[in-house]
């Protein structure tokens, strides 16, 4: 399958490589775009890079929308994002379909990115810039779940069926978006939604290897339960092999989590440094997991 392809309102904050905006300039001088979808063409962006984007939670900050495409009169700003994302789709569809290399005409990429999207766990950027959230658990289901029967006419009729599934309310998510685990306010919290399974993981990637000997996690339910249940694991920075560390765990209020960590030399990693620290849970946990604050490497988060 040479088309895997996702949408990205850039609209909200985006950074892009500069050989894909002169791409996208490329593939709009040879895609015979009438003007109206040209000016509209960063809707066709994130599809037309035939790659899924990488989405980061962060607070959005509302900017002046005056001379903006949506203040001209427009009623229904979901139905011109999804008629050019229909037509975005249906011109790489047909450009891969009619030649499996990349050609003069249509500019396109053919080969996934790596990581591919499942093994994508970065999720938000810490309040101070020096690390990432990380965690495996999504609390979306999988849009392979919606049954596609020649029964759906357009996006809004997919999204009705994928919404239907076991999906988080929006109420939930503005609650526990992930950024709520890294924003330095310990009022706010991000809860996974789902139940942690084995193998599911939370944890941090620093822009800079740091000292890591203490883990603190605050939540605001009781975390006594996961004492046993999980292994604190250290990666250099391209976070492919992993080192297992010694850890003690306490319990100074059943709402936190407090531990001592010691790791040893890894692979392009000193004693006592990393890029990356997560939580591994061994085994599925009773409830879903929920965090408001972490205290790792002397940061406050």
């Amino acid at each position: 399958n040479r088309m895997h392809a996702g949408f990205s309102w850039m609209g909200t904050g985006s950074y892009i490589p500069r050989e894909k905006a002169q791409r996208l300039l490329e593939q709009g001088g040879n895609s015979n775009l009438a003007k109206d979808r040209l000016r509209v063409i960063d809707m066709y962006f994130s599809i037309w890079t035939n790659q899924y984007p990488y989405q980061l939670v962060n607070y959005l900050t509302p900017l002046d929308q005056k001379n903006g495409w949506s203040t001209e009169g427009v009623s229904d700003h979901w139905a011109i994002v999804f008629r050019n994302m229909l037509d975005a789709a249906g011109r790489l569809y047909s450009a891969l379909m009619a030649n499996p290399d990349v050609s003069e005409k249509d500019y396109f990429f053919r080969e996934e990115e790596q990581p591919l999207i499942k093994d994508r766990h970065a999720r938000s950027p810490c309040y101070n810039d020096k690390c990432l959230f990380k965690t495996s658990m999504d609390p979306f289901p999988d849009p392979k779940e919606v049954i596609f029967n020649n029964d759906l006419q357009n996006i809004d009729e997919q999204n009705q069926k994928f919404m239907a599934l076991e999906y988080p309310t929006n109420e939930f998510i503005n609650k526990y978006a992930y950024i709520h685990a890294v924003d330095n306010n310990h009022l706010t919290c991000w809860n996974s939604f789902k139940v942690p399974q084995a193998n599911d993981s939370f944890g941090l990637q620093f822009v800079k290897a740091t000292p890591l000997r203490k883990f603190t996690v605050t939540s605001s339910k009781p975390l006594t339960h996961l004492e046993s249940k999980f292994s604190v694991l250290v990666s250099d920075q391209s976070g492919e092999e992993w080192t297992t560390c010694y850890h003690t765990t306490r319990f100074p209020f059943a709402y936190k989590m407090a531990l001592e960590i010691s790791c040893p030399s890894a692979p392009n990693l000193p004693r006592g440094l990393a890029h990356n620290v997560k939580i591994l849970f061994n085994q599925a946990v009773e409830k879903s997991l929920e965090i408001c604050s972490m205290d790792v490497g002397g940061m406050t988060l």
